[in-house]
């Protein structure tokens, strides 16, 4: 079925989503905006986890919400009893994100914070990209998309605040985390130890798990593996063809170039 979307100025494509969600995405993009403006959906294999994982009430906290796609599926889930705090340091990619809660009525429960999450608070330089808008990272020299070169980012200065500086005024206890960082994934635990030094701490996180890049970027991915699951956390992967979860292990996880990964505390 071909789906229904029109320019409507200012970078901007308005179109109707798989899930039926209005969204604004940006017209120039080449990575994510294409699927949602011909298909109405990009990474069916997430957003099937997501609906298994997230349920009403619950308190959700999304680290990389990019456009909004997965944090209006994560606000509709988690319903009116529940909420979703998003953080995306892409100022452009920010507001885009904060109109599509608006345009679905999601804004009471879905917030975006414009902070990036790392291991310290301070100011960080993000290297933001505008054909491939779903390849914006923290991390220098990162090329995860072979198609985006150096010469297309524009670095800009980001306030950087950690899970645990967040926590510290955040009234509700976190019942799903989802972290989508392009290599920034390590930091942002290191300074979440509240949540992931804590195994009495019951959560349920879904992240990106690259070994290739973790690598390139001077970290052990074996070693992050191993204090998570001393941490108290076992693995799941999810599986893209069949769009469900199943289980994995360390090994399996390091021999792939790529998981989605999805962690728990039982």
């Amino acid at each position: 079925m071909k789906r229904s979307a029109v320019y409507v100025g200012n970078n901007r494509v308005l179109l109707w989503t798989k899930n039926n969600y209005k969204m604004f995405v940006d017209s120039r993009d080449v990575s994510i905006a294409p699927h949602l403006i011909l298909e109405g959906v990009y990474e069916e294999h997430t957003d099937a986890a997501l609906r298994r994982l997230v349920s009403p009430g619950m308190n959700v906290v999304e680290i990389g919400a990019n456009v909004g796609l997965f944090t209006l599926l994560m606000c509709h889930r988690a319903g009116p009893s529940g909420s979703v705090y998003a953080f995306e340091c892409d100022p452009v990619l920010a507001q885009i994100a904060r109109d599509n809660l608006e345009l679905n009525g999601f804004s009471r429960i879905g917030t975006i914070d414009e902070h990036a999450v790392s291991k310290e608070i301070g100011m960080l330089e993000f290297r933001a990209t505008t054909r491939h808008r779903g390849g914006g990272t923290l991390v220098a020299g990162l090329q995860q998309i072979p198609e985006l070169t150096e010469s297309e980012r524009e670095t800009i200065p980001v306030q950087a605040t950690t899970l645990d500086a967040f926590l510290a005024t955040y009234d509700r206890k976190i019942d799903f985390l989802k972290i989508d960082a392009e290599g920034a994934e390590t930091d942002i635990m290191a300074g979440g130890r509240r949540i992931f030094g804590d195994p009495n701490y019951r959560v349920t996180v879904m992240m990106e798990f690259a070994p290739a890049f973790m690598r390139e970027a001077g970290m052990d991915p074996a070693k992050q593996l191993e204090e998570l699951r001393q941490a108290g956390f076992t693995f799941s992967r999810i599986d893209d063809r069949r769009r469900k979860l199943v289980s994995t292990d360390a090994a399996h996880l390091l021999a792939q170039p790529f998981s989605d990964i999805v962690m728990g505390r039982p």
